[in-house]
């Protein structure tokens, strides 16, 4: 298994990530692992965009659309909560090959006031 847990944005037409192995991560006692990475952090501390050539400085993570991906292992099923306008296909097949999800089971959960542009 190389499922993958994380967080993500879709800015520019680019899927700005980071993941971390399922396996890793410690699992809660329902089976959930999720990466203890945090959109804030990463995205004004680390300037994760830099990673991805986005010039993004002086803006905030919330502005962009954004999700995370969450894995449980008592139902073999990736969790994947987004903002409801990534619902696209070539943006979820990017999440798929990006969280190496191609041989998992996927729900998605595309209501999350979480996830949605403030």
């Amino acid at each position: 298994m190389n499922n993958k847990v994380g967080i993500f944005w879709f800015v520019e037409n680019t899927l700005v990530y980071k993941t971390q192995n399922a396996i890793e991560v410690t699992r809660d006692r329902l089976g959930f692992v999720d990466s203890y990475l945090q959109h804030q952090v990463e995205w004004e501390e680390n300037l994760i965009y830099e990673q991805f050539a986005l010039n993004q400085h002086n803006t905030d993570y919330y502005n962009f659309p954004r999700g995370r991906v969450v894995f449980n292992f008592n139902l073999h099923t990736s969790f994947i909560y987004l903002d409801k306008r990534l619902f696209k296909k070539h943006i979820l097949n990017d999440i798929k090959a990006k969280f190496s999800l191609a041989n998992t089971s996927i729900k998605f959960f595309y209501r999350s006031s979480l996830y949605l542009l403030q």
